[in-house]
């Protein structure tokens, strides 16, 4: 009886005929009820043609702000310095002098294949900040140390006449490269992130059913502070 009325709400033909039906609802308050549950769940999930909205499109690309184009010659420049000091230091490794060679036994032509290493090292990571600028800041800390460690060592050398001044002066191309990597990374900082849902603020109208404080794992209505507060790099999308 239910599937006869399910065809006839949906326009189709039923199996009983409508006199028999419409005699059985006059005595079924039950059928008469799932009848008018029928018709408001057909209203409700019935396709309506979405309303007519005026084309935008060339109003909001009109306002939005051209892309500044990205900025190369700091890049490029690490790039040449990346370059040139794994150069140097696949030179050493082959033998080649190029002022960095330690003289002496078997234990000092291992300290200068170290070096070289080392200076192949700096090298593929300054490369690989000039091709990929977020990798900038990842590399300064263990770099930046290397730099004023040596310079230390490196004046104290000098005053004490351990080494000679052109020596000290080849160290000047890592020196180099740390300065623009600093560059580099400060210049990809200011670079505006692209939006992302990690950025986009919690509603405030109660549809999440957890308030900050819940979710910091304080009791409702108390303020607490966050266990682990958010540093600035984390709200970064990059």
């Amino acid at each position: 009886m239910r599937e006869s009325l399910s065809a006839r709400i949906d326009g189709e033909q039923p199996v009983v005929a409508d006199d028999v039906l419409d005699r059985h609802l006059a005595g079924c308050p039950e059928c008469r009820a799932w009848q008018e549950r029928a018709i408001a769940l057909r209203r409700m999930t019935l396709i309506r043609e979405a309303p007519a909205v005026p084309d935008l499109t060339a109003r909001i690309l009109a306002e939005v702000p051209a892309p500044r184009p990205q900025p190369w010659r700091l890049r490029v420049a690490l790039g040449l310095v990346a370059l040139v000091q794994s150069g140097l230091g696949l030179a050493e490794l082959t033998g080649v002098d190029v002022g960095h060679a330690v003289h002496g036994g078997l234990a000092a032509a291992h300290l200068g294949n170290e070096s070289a290493a080392w200076n192949v090292a700096v090298g593929i990571g300054l490369l690989w900040a000039a091709l990929r600028p977020s990798a900038a800041a990842g590399l300064l800390p263990a770099l930046g140390g290397f730099v004023v460690v040596l310079g230390i060592v490196s004046g104290f050398d000098l005053s004490t006449g351990q080494v000679a001044a052109g020596r000290v002066a080849s160290h000047a191309l890592v020196v180099a490269g740390v300065a623009l990597l600093f560059a580099v990374r400060r210049q990809h900082a200011r670079q505006p992130a692209p939006p992302s849902a990690d950025r986009v603020p919690a509603p405030e109208d109660g549809r999440t059913g957890r308030s900050d404080d819940e979710v910091a794992g304080g009791p409702p209505g108390q303020p607490q502070q966050r266990r682990f507060p958010q540093l600035p790099t984390g709200r970064r999308a990059a």
